[in-house]
């Protein structure tokens, strides 16, 4: 089945490209925005549902199918329940996603990672809290609220002086862009994925927040426990030092940073994004292989042999006159691949030879095929049987 779909490859045309194209795009922002722990759960489910199913179409499963089938009916509603607020983001970002820009991403000093580090390594050592936020390629403003402006240039001092117990807007969330302190207070939504929070607090629950609605990279200190941690797409990690957050932050940069070139026009969400493209083009493709050529209704001619049952025990069956039955079946391709010409076989009995019958007609019912395909001619329509007696 598999091989089948594969030659229908062959087909593709200029129209094809584009139509292919399109849905990547679209595939590849949906994967993007929906990048999180969750969602990746639920894709590999997902992939593991499609899979079984091919697997039990294939060798015939027919109890596993008819579950499988089932549950299939009601899943597309079931993941718009769960991804209700997914989906949501998926409609707020996708006009700035497609928007063409030149590269406008400032490059970060070198030592900014190391001044915060260093910062929040203090922060830590004096059992105080802070949430410093260093934004990616994504708007940020539908899910920041509150703050007061600052635009104030970094330095440690200013860091420290901010996150301090008796400062105003020191529970709230630190913006750092570039080597500019843009505002502080800032409230950011709250994760609801208790698995990776734990025992973490109203810090790490914005943190984490935050990155699965941006690709923002977010960075928490526990007042509780001194930890520090740090959020990036829907995933939250505890860090053993400040050298070892100073690393991180680095490789954000330079991740963030990549192929930031004045000169070149790109998509504002192709920058880093390869696999989520490649997951998409893969899925486009299989798509179109399913929905558009393999939807094509054509007709496909097979050379049926005729099997004859219970010959009466003291006759013996001479020949079968033809002993190929040609049947033309017409319907859409995804159905005709479901057809194993070694299963297609018509089967007699015979039991009536006994008594001298030697014509029996053929019947679209003596075909075992799938509802969906139509059986539109059958050459020759009788088969003459031939018996002697023993």
């Amino acid at each position: 089945m598999l091989y089948n779909y594969l030659k229908l490859l062959n087909e593709i045309g200029l129209r094809d490209f584009l139509d292919i194209g399109l849905a990547t795009v679209f595939l590849a922002l949906a994967i993007h925005v929906l990048r999180s722990a969750r969602a990746r759960a639920v894709l590999t489910g997902l992939i593991s549902f499609t899979l079984i199913f091919f697997f039990s179409r294939q060798f015939e499963l027919k109890v596993t199918i008819w579950i499988l089938q089932g549950i299939a009916a009601v899943l597309v509603l079931l993941l718009i329940v769960v991804f209700q607020a997914e989906i949501r983001r998926f409609l707020e970002h996708f006009p700035s996603r497609l928007r063409l820009r030149r590269g406008e991403l400032s490059q970060q000093p070198p030592e900014t990672a190391d001044l915060i580090a260093e910062a929040l390594g203090q922060l830590s050592d004096s059992g105080r809290g802070g949430l410093l936020i260093l934004p990616g390629q994504d708007q940020l403003e539908p899910y920041m609220h509150g703050g007061i402006r600052l635009n104030g240039i970094l330095s440690k001092a200013i860091i420290l002086s901010i996150f301090d117990p008796n400062s105003p807007g020191h529970d709230g969330a630190l913006l750092v862009r570039g080597d500019r302190v843009e505002s502080f207070g800032l409230r950011l939504p709250l994760s609801q994925q208790q698995h990776q929070l734990q025992d973490r607090g109203t810090r790490h629950a914005a943190a984490l927040g935050l990155s699965e609605q941006s690709d923002a990279f977010v960075i928490a200190v526990s007042e509780e426990t001194s930890r520090i941690s740090y959020a990036y797409q829907g995933e939250l990690h505890t860090l053993k030092n400040p050298q070892a957050l100073a690393q991180h932050i680095h490789s954000f940069f330079k991740q963030n940073n990549k192929d930031q070139e004045e000169t070149r026009w790109q998509l504002t969400w192709f920058g880093w994004h390869i696999k989520d493209l490649f997951l998409a083009l893969l899925c486009a493709i299989g798509l179109w292989l399913f929905i558009v050529p393999s939807a094509v209704v054509e007709k496909v001619t097979y050379q049926v042999p005729i099997i004859v049952q219970n010959i009466p025990e003291d006759f013996k069956l001479t020949r079968v006159v033809p002993d190929m039955i040609e049947i033309t079946l017409t319907g859409e391709r995804r159905n005709l691949f479901q057809i194993k010409q070694q299963d297609l076989t018509i089967r007699l009995d015979g039991t009536l030879t006994r008594f001298g019958r030697k014509t029996y007609p053929i019947s679209k019912s003596l075909l075992f095929i799938p509802p969906e395909v139509e059986i539109l001619e059958i050459q020759p329509e009788e088969v003459m049987l031939y018996v002697e007696k023993l």
